[in-house]
């Protein structure tokens, strides 16, 4: 089997996310993409604004109708620094014998470098490189000799400019967010009022 893990903080998980795990299943014939909430992100400043409950939540209603997407809590439950060397890891022991790819947008290609056990983790995936902005990726990898390389597959995808800070300022200033998130998510943010300010 392919099993694509997806790590982020999903603060909420919105339709890129789930139109990125759709798209490496049809192109890339992944079996299945586990999404993975992050607890505390190495190289970013962790500012959540959901609890590790609630994000958990969120992306168990976004993606409740499709087989193929799934949710972990094992970050979330370590209550630790999410590195990504750990998570593949413990997911290599349960899929034993299995492909694993990790998925990844252009802000984190270019500083993978630096990522935690980089050298031990390179060998244990294939990575899967989603463009995020309208930088090229191929430009970036061939100035980099690091990047050229890791295994890695780049998953053409069209742009969608929705970041879940974005949706956090929208629901700040009270306007509608439905055509942005799964209908299941949205309810469950009404419901909880989880990002009133």
């Amino acid at each position: 089997m392919k099993i694509l893990l997806f790590g982020g903080s999903f603060d909420p998980i919105h339709i890129g996310h789930i139109e990125a795990a759709k798209k490496a299943i049809e192109k890339l014939n992944i079996d299945k993409v586990i999404f993975i909430p992050t607890n505390q992100t190495p190289l970013k400043s962790n500012n959540l604004v959901a609890s590790n409950n609630d994000r958990y939540n969120m992306i168990l209603r976004s993606i409740k109708d499709n087989k193929k997407l799934d949710v972990s809590d094992y970050e979330i439950k370590k209550q630790d620094v999410s590195y990504t060397y750990n998570t593949v890891k413990h997911f290599k022991q349960i899929y034993k014998g299995d492909d694993l790819y990790f998925l990844i947008g252009t802000d984190r290609v270019k500083d993978l470098e630096k990522w935690y056990n980089i050298d031990k983790l390179k060998n244990l995936i294939t990575f899967i490189f989603v463009p995020r902005n309208n930088e090229n990726l191929e430009e970036i990898i061939a100035k980099n000799d690091f990047l050229k390389k890791i295994n890695y597959v780049i998953l053409e995808l069209p742009i969608i400019k929705i970041s879940s800070s974005y949706i956090r300022e929208k629901l700040k200033k009270n306007k509608n967010i439905d055509d942005l998130i799964d209908k299941n998510c949205a309810k469950y943010i009404e419901e909880l009022n989880l990002y009133e300010f």
